[in-house]
């Protein structure tokens, strides 16, 4: 199959017809976070768009630990938010996570009947993009978006990982992410700050997760969605 690269800049344009692989991003925070969870050593997580079925999971299996966030708050009963600091090594280790956000899950859920589908973010941008060039297929990187508009802190990451391909194989959509990325890549803090989620979050006390996703290429974690619809670390 032919290596070309593409990306689709709202989840709700993703059109997974004829791609092999994609990856799915969503800087602040979904996949930032699930990354880290993984990174810190959960077993799996287990994306879910719908906020009632996350409850559904965990009143059959009480063991499991349920993450994520409705207008940037976890829901009620939760064990943590979307935001990386609220999910330390000592509770994950182990543990398998039911993980439901406005945005980065339904991405999932409409991408999910491809082949091969990861979770990729500026912190794990080089692995991803490895991992999905040695899979030798046509591949759609997909920029979750907020609340139905392109967001660029998305669109910034996946070119981070669409950068590391060659430009022959990339699609003009890859293209025009990667030149944000060039543009944005030696001030990201700067960039996820001035961006409008970052707005939002930060006026909610949260300028510490932006920080965080900032961190280019500082995980090797590669996040794969297996046949049983659970998410776990590339081996």
């Amino acid at each position: 199959m032919t290596r070309r690269i593409d990306v689709a800049f709202r989840h709700e344009d993703a059109v997974v017809a004829q791609v092999g692989a994609a990856a799915v991003v969503d800087t602040l925070r979904a996949t930032t976070t699930m990354t880290v969870i993984l990174g810190r050593g959960a077993v799996a997580i287990r994306p879910v768009a719908d906020l009632e079925e996350a409850y559904a999971l965990k009143a059959r299996d009480p063991e499991l630990l349920l993450g994520g966030e409705r207008n940037n708050r976890p829901p009620e009963g939760f064990d943590g938010g979307n935001s990386p600091f609220d999910w330390p090594r000592h509770r994950v280790i182990g543990r398998r996570v039911v993980f439901t956000t406005t945005n980065g899950t339904a991405a999932v859920e409409k991408v999910h009947t491809v082949a091969r589908m990861v979770l990729a973010s500026l912190l794990n941008a080089e692995a991803v993009s490895r991992y999905l060039w040695q899979l030798e297929r046509p591949t759609l990187l997909v920029a979750s978006g907020t609340r139905g508009e392109t967001a660029l802190e998305d669109v910034l990451a996946c070119g981070a990982v669409a950068s590391f391909w060659p430009r022959t194989n990339r699609s003009d959509a890859a293209e025009i992410a990667c030149a944000l990325y060039e543009r944005e890549k030696d001030h990201l803090v700067t960039a996820l700050t001035e961006c409008h989620h970052g707005q939002d979050l930060a006026k909610l006390g949260l300028a510490e997760d932006l920080a965080f996703a900032a961190q280019l290429n500082s995980s090797s974690v590669v996040p794969v969605l297996c046949s049983d619809g659970w998410i776990r670390a590339a081996e």
